[in-house]
């Protein structure tokens, strides 16, 4: 039950969000963050092999040779137009049946069987993959860190896990937003179409509204993934352009 409540949680809310919690239980005395203002490159990937750690003890991880190699392949094309090019990204698949990508820190990037079978061409899925660089690019994970040590500091104060969910779920529209219009533009920049993005999640809006399913998913409410989807189309319009 536990290993289900922690799965639906990472399918739910922004995989680096939760991670960065989790450091609390799986860092030990022998290494330890320091309390500066943002996570440095080093400290950034040390966290992150903790958490590829972790996600390896929790999750089955598929090993398809040529597959890895067409994510990974996608995954340096796109890193390679990005602002953080010598971080060690690496594309891996969850078997899971759920529609479903999510990063942590370091470059580390997830993508689930779900959403291979989901996505119909390499320009979704690099839109996909575009996103969780530009989490990555945005440095996004240092900026959680950062407030999070402040609301650690207050813990003999009363703080309790409702204000660091509070302080998540606050910066989870405006982390999305900045991460989908980075990753097209990634995507653009690399050579693949920049409608992929989009189009994937019109499509995983149409899923749900057939499903019945309105609960707050990964890509959010209905009402989110629209107003992303919006936003999406107009951005990239505005590269075309610009070009």
């Amino acid at each position: 039950m536990i290993l289900i409540r922690k799965l639906l949680f990472i399918i739910t809310i922004n995989a680096v969000v939760f991670f960065i919690q989790e450091w609390l239980t799986i860092a030990d005395d022998n290494w330890q963050l320091d309390d500066s203002a943002e996570l440095s490159d080093t400290e950034e990937i040390e966290l992150g092999k903790r958490v590829n750690e972790y996600i390896r003890h929790q999750f089955y991880l598929r090993n398809d040779p040529e597959l890895n190699k067409t994510l990974n392949d996608i995954t340096q094309r796109l890193t390679a137009v990005s602002e953080r090019k010598t971080l060690p990204f690496t594309c891996d698949i969850i078997q899971s049946y759920s529609i479903n990508a999510f990063s942590a820190p370091g470059g580390h990037i997830y993508v689930t069987e779900g959403l291979l079978k989901f996505a119909e061409t390499e320009d979704e899925v690099a839109g996909i993959i575009g996103h969780e660089v530009a989490h990555a690019s945005l440095r996004h994970a240092s900026k959680l860190y950062r407030e999070f040590m402040g609301i650690l500091s207050q813990r003999n104060k009363g703080t309790d896990s409702t204000a660091i969910l509070l302080l998540f779920n606050c910066h989870l529209e405006e982390f999305e937003q900045e991460a989908d219009a980075t990753g097209v533009l990634y995507a653009h920049k690399a050579g693949f179409n920049p409608d992929g993005l989009p189009d994937f999640l019109e499509r995983h809006l149409n899923l749900l509204i057939q499903n019945g399913v309105l609960g707050f998913l990964r890509f959010g409410s209905i009402t989110t993934i629209s107003s992303r989807i919006d936003h999406l189309r107009k951005h990239i319009s505005s590269l075309m352009i610009k070009e």
